[in-house]
């Protein structure tokens, strides 16, 4: 539970908190049970930027982000203030809840401060590691930076393009094992940034368009750019491990398509492929499932990784077979739609 001394929505759940010094009003707390205003109320504060909003019944709301998450403290008459009878009759009635913007910005920079100690920490939890990771991490990092230098002002060769693309992927392979050293670390990494789930996809496919090229498989990309907020470091992992899996485990001279959707709060991304393997849907995120046995490279570590990071994002990530077509799907909490329309 978020550390407030006021009382606080939970957007991801739509419940409301009473704070640690001042416990949520009685009125407050009956019509957030019965009154649909309140639950439209927030949810259009939450799909608005961080700030102050008055709810229908005149209480100030005031929005902000905690590691990664929206919160809304409110139940209280904030000064200055938005001068409307509602407000006034709500400072008249609950003379107890009157308090200073400058006194709620206060919480929201300790808490913003308390969210910069955290990422920090975990930050430098991340760099523990043996240094001859790190050296392999460094020496692949060189050869994708000559190799880009080369292409770029040369234009580079096929054989170069190839290195390009291995140095890319093993950059890829090098976040994943990094990842599953640092389990729980990764999974407290702060939501403090916003990503673009189409351009995100769209930059995998490039990625992996030779390897997947190389066994006769197309890779297409569709849908709208929906904004999701997560972690850099940690979400990016999500769509490479989808889209190694479908080359991995899909059939030759077929098309991978991945598409990217919004609706209402939430943003579906959806990675469908064919396979001549037996895939459980149900055991294919545990921790060392693989289903290829040995003709397959990979230690079954991918989609439980895939799982784990769509959880710390408040997502959620299953699988469905239909005969030879398997679809992976994930779904998470939105902040909107860039206005246009992409496909590859």
């Amino acid at each position: 539970m978020i550390p407030s001394f006021l009382p606080v929505i939970d957007v991801m759940s739509m419940t409301l908190h009473d704070g640690s010094r001042v416990s949520a009003c009685a009125f407050c707390k009956k019509a957030f049970q019965s009154k649909a205003e309140c639950i439209r109320h927030y949810e259009k504060v939450h799909l608005d930027p961080p700030g102050y909003y008055q709810c229908p019944f005149g209480f100030t709301s005031r929005s902000f982000y905690f590691q990664g998450q929206m919160w809304i403290m409110t139940g209280v008459v904030a000064f200055p203030r938005f001068s409307t009878a509602e407000e006034m009759e709500m400072g008249k009635r609950y003379p107890a809840i009157k308090v200073a913007r400058e006194d709620l910005e206060k919480i929201i920079i300790f808490l913003a401060e308390l969210d910069g100690l955290r990422a920090d920490v975990i930050e430098k939890a991340a760099k523990v590691f043996p240094q001859q990771f790190h050296e392999l991490r460094k020496l692949n990092a060189a050869v994708l930076q000559n190799a880009e230098k080369e292409i770029r002002e040369n234009r580079g060769t096929a054989a170069l393009q190839t290195i390009q693309s291995a140095a890319e992927l093993m950059r890829n392979n090098f976040d994943i094992l990094e990842a599953l050293s640092n389990i729980d670390t990764m999974r407290a990494l702060p939501l403090d940034d916003t990503i673009n789930v189409y351009d995100l996809v769209y930059k995998t496919r490039c990625v992996f368009l030779q390897r997947a090229t190389s066994r006769h498989m197309e890779i297409s990309v569709t849908g709208v750019r929906a904004i999701v907020r997560g972690s850099r470091k940690s979400f990016p992992i999500v769509p490479a491990v989808l889209l190694e899996n479908a080359i991995k485990y899909g059939r030759s001279w077929s098309t991978i398509r991945a598409s990217v959707s919004g609706s209402g709060k939430f943003m579906l991304l959806i990675v469908e492929n064919e396979t001549d393997y037996l895939i459980d849907p149900v055991t294919c995120f545990t921790r060392g499932t693989r289903f290829a046995g040995d003709s397959v490279e990979g230690g079954g570590f991918g989609l439980f990784l895939a799982k784990e990071i769509v959880l710390a994002h408040h997502g959620e990530i299953r699988c469905e077979k239909n005969g030879g077509t398997v679809r992976m799907l994930v779904k998470m909490p939105m902040e909107k739609v860039v206005p246009s329309v992409t496909s590859v």
